[in-house]
């Protein structure tokens, strides 16, 4: 059942230093809202955050820092930052809280809204991973404290408590969950089920495969300017080591000036002077082009991904490359990609449009999904995935999700809707 539990306290917080104390009632799951997954940024920022402090934090891998302290023995612990409160008064007199962190992989678009920006298996891996924690988190301090975590009001998410007026209006944690099937009812259950040493699996034991996601050795081509950090967010950039979003990170920065030398083949990493790698997501960089980077690329246009041309305040990204603003296209529905003159070159299809309808899928090797999405697990059949197969289908229903233009559900998924496959062209034609 147990976790690894690294305490760190935050002794120079105001929130410790007020020396405040509750008497435990239940415990709150939060979503720390950026993507930043490493835990240990947060717990720094705690460390003299003058907003916020939280009794524990986790990321995807298995431990948790603890930030306040606990006095079990007395069924009381340090008075928390972390809900604000609401009509009916405040969770942090009577809950513990701990933050989950969020995959590199998602960038926020307004409010609880985000978008992905691999190819999905990073921030599976990541969600899941942390769920398990907080399951394994919440277990511990169930018993620790004599809480019964199916009782009403007992573990509760950030959300829920401002539906039930003790917490302030957010989304979290199921903005992040919903995507991926997870449910505050069913992580309550699994609480219960950690307690008793019961086999949990509503999340898989093993770390969900993000190789996809690693883009560590790819071209890097010439590139000559600066970089600006204009992200405002208390976690900062990180830094890593190779042009992936798996890489490991060098350092986190918060501002400054760095040279740039090169962009990944994907166009999603600016190289630095230092050999280093930073993102090119231009609402948390600026990059300024060389004279001579502004003369050798002129007449150069971009595609740009956007839900409409003329609504620019929708863009999520803008490539020379055409294949890669396609790419982020497929992971984003709603999105279309335009040429240099607003012609719509990678048109989103409508959901629903005409079913059914017959489907020829042209490659032998074409996963079926449980959800019309990439974040959705894929079937298999002992141990291995299930392809379709090169054959004509029939499909039943469509919609819109990431990693293809369009999903199809197969008429063998029509009871569960439960089996998905892409309509790209790359893989097959409508009859």
């Amino acid at each position: 059942m147990g976790i690894e539990i690294r305490k760190q306290i935050a002794t120079n917080s105001p929130c410790n230093k007020t020396g405040d104390e509750i008497t435990v009632k239940g415990s709150m799951l939060h979503s720390v809202g950026c993507p930043q997954p490493k835990p240990e940024v947060f717990a720094k920022i705690w460390e003299t955050s003058t907003g916020a402090c939280v009794h524990a934090v986790t990321g995807a891998d298995a431990y948790a820092i603890q930030c306040l302290p606990l006095f079990p023995e007395r069924k009381k612990a340090r008075r928390g930052w972390h809900g604000a409160s609401g009509k009916n008064g405040s969770v942090n007199n009577t809950h513990l809280s701990l933050e989950m962190t969020e995959p590199a992989t998602i960038k926020y678009v307004g409010g609880a809204t985000w978008i992905e920006t691999g190819d999905g298996s990073n921030t599976k891996r990541h969600v899941l991973a942390t769920y398990a924690n907080a399951v394994k988190l919440f277990a511990e301090w169930c018993s620790e404290f004599g809480l019964n975590p199916l009782e009403d009001g007992v573990i509760i998410s950030h959300h829920e408590g401002n539906q039930r007026g003790i917490a302030s209006n957010h989304g979290d944690v199921e903005h992040i969950w919903n995507k991926f099937g997870l449910t505050m009812n069913q992580f309550r259950q699994d609480v219960n089920k950690a307690m008793r040493g019961q086999v949990v699996d509503t999340v898989p034991t093993t770390p969900v495969d993000n190789s996809s996601d690693d883009k560590s050795s790819q071209s890097v081509n010439p590139l000559s300017g600066t970089v600006t950090v204009i992200y405002e967010g208390d976690d900062g950039l990180n830094v890593r080591k190779a042009p992936s979003i798996t890489a490991d990170v060098d350092q986190v920065v918060y501002n400054g000036v760095y040279t740039v030398v090169g962009i990944s083949a994907d166009e999603k990493w600016y190289k630095l002077k230092s050999g280093l790698f930073i993102t090119t997501i231009p609402e948390y960089v600026s990059f300024k082009a060389t004279p001579e980077q502004k003369q050798q690329t002129a007449g150069t246009g971009y595609y740009r991904v956007r839900k409409s041309w003329n609504d620019a305040g929708t863009q999520i990204g803008a490539f020379k490359n055409q294949n890669n603003a396609i790419e982020l296209c497929k992971q984003n529905s709603g999105y279309k990609v335009f040429n240099n003159d607003g012609t719509e070159i990678y048109p989103c299809l409508k959901a629903n449009d005409n079913v059914p309808f017959k489907f020829q899928v042209t490659i032998s090797d074409l996963r079926i999904r449980k959800g019309p999405g990439t974040t959705y697990d894929y079937w298999k059949k002992n141990g291995s995935p299930e392809y379709t197969g090169k054959n004509v289908f029939t499909i039943i229903d469509t919609a819109e999700g990431p990693g293809a233009k369009i999903w199809g559900l197969l008429k063998s998924g029509e009871k569960d809707r439960d089996r998905w496959i892409s309509l790209d062209e790359d893989y097959g034609n409508r009859l």
